[in-house]
């Protein structure tokens, strides 16, 4: 597909809007990409509870990182975290499918980069 170039200068609106648009998806695809990585690697050779590794405990002084994901648990520990890679992981399967057949057309709107 040949490379659609798109103005994005008043008035042309709906150019800027569709430019924005394919940005966002390029940098969406990416960053889930980074996402599930960091579960996946997070949960690897874990050997706490399950799900516990994306939980931080609120007890402890702000300041202080216990991981890189912010989930906030509930009474039960891991039930969010387990939740939070779940759905990060459905999304990352669900996203795949889309943009199996999405991104030819976002490319083609890409105004020649990416």
């Amino acid at each position: 597909m040949a490379t659609i170039i798109i103005s994005s200068q008043d008035p042309y609106t709906q150019g800027r809007a569709t430019n924005q648009l394919t940005s966002r998806l390029l940098a969406s695809a990416a960053q889930l990409e980074r996402l599930h990585a960091a579960v996946v690697t997070a949960s690897s050779g874990y050997d706490g509870a399950p799900g516990t590794e994306f939980e931080i405990d609120p007890n402890l002084m702000s300041s202080a990182v216990q991981n890189l994901f912010g989930v906030q648990p509930s009474d039960t520990p891991g039930e969010q975290g387990a939740a939070y890679s779940y759905a990060v992981n459905r999304l990352h399967e669900l996203w795949a499918t889309f943009w199996a057949d999405a991104r030819p057309y976002v490319e083609q709107l890409d105004n020649g980069t990416v």
